[in-house]
């Protein structure tokens, strides 16, 4: 269809749906007995082609094919138009027959089926076409008719859609960020878990190689009899949670937490405690911190102690895991369930 005469139709059905528009009964209004008109007929012209201007955004959402078929010339549009076949010229050859031979009559009949068909199909396929480009002009007159009649109420529909599928396509942009996000997070989460896991082992030996323990056993051996008591990491986020018994004080020991001012702002000063209830401690302390810290198994020295502290800052609640008594006694801490912790630092 050729943009020229398209502009045309939606020029005059502008103006002739604009003035049904006008005299339908969705333009008078009843004020005392008197019939009003709620829009003048300038007016309703106006809305009417506006109404017809916005009939191939309409076309867009309902994705229709008619659009397909535009093209700014006169012309077919080139993806309508067949290359025509170049014909190469037949040399003629020259052949001694004899004339009663059947061989003699077979290229006369087959040049004149290949003659005749062609043009044949050639006409038959120009009347589909201009058939075709009828019934697209009628339904491009119908839809712009429709629209001018309509008027506002079509402009407003159209409206409406044009937002709802701009909200619907933010809230799809935001969900598969959003997807994209935890997708990044989940992983990130897993590399790290699955280093630490790695790491654990030689940061308990690190931590084994200062004990004051006279023992026959290494510090490799050592650590890894100890990670041997402990389940594996079931919480990411939280790596040291569900590990240690869940219980803060056991076998006479118990293991505390408290919070002061620190010098950056959001940050607490963590002071962690493992303390016994009679006696001395009498054991190596082996404290268990969140991952994210650069050391996070930390030993203490307990022999002759009745209680052995850590200091470190902190910027949000995690969970403490303690091992002493060689292996025998488990601790653990969950900060978030402290209340007389400040209640930003536990909700981080």
């Amino acid at each position: 269809m050729s943009l020229y005469y398209i502009a045309i139709i939606m020029f005059a059905t502008g103006i002739f749906g604009g003035a049904v528009n006008y005299f339908s009964e969705a333009n008078e209004q009843k004020e005392n007995g008197i019939i009003k008109k709620l829009r003048s007929l300038s007016v309703c012209i106006l809305f009417g082609l506006a109404a017809t201007v916005l009939v191939p955004l309409f076309l867009k959402f309902a994705e229709s094919r008619l659009l397909e078929d535009i093209h700014l010339s006169k012309e077919p549009s080139p993806k309508n138009k067949k290359p025509i076949e170049s014909v190469s010229p037949k040399t003629a050859v020259t052949t001694s027959m004899k004339k009663d031979s059947l061989q003699a009559a077979a290229p006369r009949k087959d040049s004149t089926s290949v003659n005749t068909l062609p043009k044949a199909a050639e006409g038959k396929s120009g009347q589909d076409k201009e058939k075709d480009v009828a019934s697209d002009y009628l339904i491009w007159t119908a839809y712009c008719l429709l629209a001018a009649c309509a008027g506002m109420r079509f402009i407003d529909l159209l409206m409406s859609r044009v937002i709802s599928k701009e909200y619907m396509n933010k809230i799809e942009t935001e969900k598969q960020e959003l997807s994209k996000q935890n997708k990044d997070l989940k992983k990130e989460n897993t590399v790290a878990t699955n280093n630490y896991k790695v790491s654990e082992v030689f940061q308990l030996q690190d931590a084994a190689e200062g004990s004051a323990m006279k023992s026959s056993v290494n510090a490799l051996d050592q650590s890894k009899l100890l990670l041997s008591e402990l389940p594996p990491i079931i919480h990411s986020n939280d790596p040291q949670k569900d590990r240690f018994g869940g219980k803060s004080s056991v076998n006479g020991k118990t293991l505390t937490a408290d919070t002061n001012p620190y010098i950056l702002p959001g940050f607490l000063n963590l002071t962690i405690k493992v303390s016994a209830a009679e006696g001395d401690l009498n054991s190596d302390v082996y404290l268990f911190l969140h991952n994210s810290f650069a050391k996070s198994i930390i030993h203490l020295d307990g022999y002759g102690k009745k209680e052995v502290e850590y200091k470190i800052p902190a910027y949000g609640a995690f969970t403490i895991g303690a091992i002493l008594d060689n292996g025998n006694t488990l601790l653990e801490l969950d900060l978030e369930k402290l209340e007389n912790l400040p209640k930003d630092f536990r909700n981080r």
